[in-house]
């Protein structure tokens, strides 16, 4: 999987950078691409992250801060994976979210590439790039608002943690050492 992920991040990048990207530019796509790839491969294997047959209630409150850290530890990649599940989910169930997003990200798009640091003139003045980046925020905030994006990145921030405490702190330890042993990951 990860030489998949590889393969396809190099000739995104290749196929971007050779196009539009500076080299500072060139740099954070690099350290972007890192994170997601260190990420990846720290993914468990899903079957044992769902098995359900190794979920029990702790029997104090000590067991359920050392399965917390543990879990937490050992299934860090699977729990980002839910949560970029849990984005996706709200910004497809969510139209005015998405045509925001859509058009922020166009916005910020056409001007770092076809307005390539220019000013241009709007009622007789004219507009650095920061003003345009400005202007971009100030059209789509409002878009924003009636998107209810606040109480979205809240509800996503919520879920996520709860279905994270959920799963650890139910996630037997000795299920999961015996298993990581297996796979020579201890």
């Amino acid at each position: 999987m990860t030489n998949n992920l590889e393969n396809i991040t190099g000739q995104i990048d290749n196929e971007i950078s050779s196009k539009f990207l500076n080299e500072i530019d060139k740099t954070k796509l690099q350290l972007i691409k890192g994170w997601f790839i260190e990420r990846s491969s720290q993914l468990q294997p899903w079957k044992s992250f769902c098995n359900i047959n190794k979920f029990s209630k702790p029997k104090n409150a000590g067991e359920v801060s050392k399965r917390l850290f543990t879990n937490i530890k050992i299934y860090q990649g699977n729990y980002i994976a839910v949560s970029a599940m849990l984005i996706l989910y709200c910004i497809l169930t969510s139209p005015l979210l998405l045509f925001g997003l859509v058009m922020s990200f166009g916005g910020c798009y056409y001007i770092s590439t076809r307005g390539q640091g220019k000013s241009i003139k709007l009622l007789g003045r004219d507009l650095t790039m920061a003003e345009q980046y400005g202007l971009v925020f100030l059209i789509s905030l409002p878009l924003f608002f009636l998107a209810s994006a606040g109480s979205i990145v809240f509800w996503i921030i919520g879920a996520s943690a709860f279905i994270i405490v959920l799963h650890a702190s139910m996630l037997e330890l000795k299920s999961v050492d015996l298993e990581l042993q297996e796979v020579n990951i201890l």
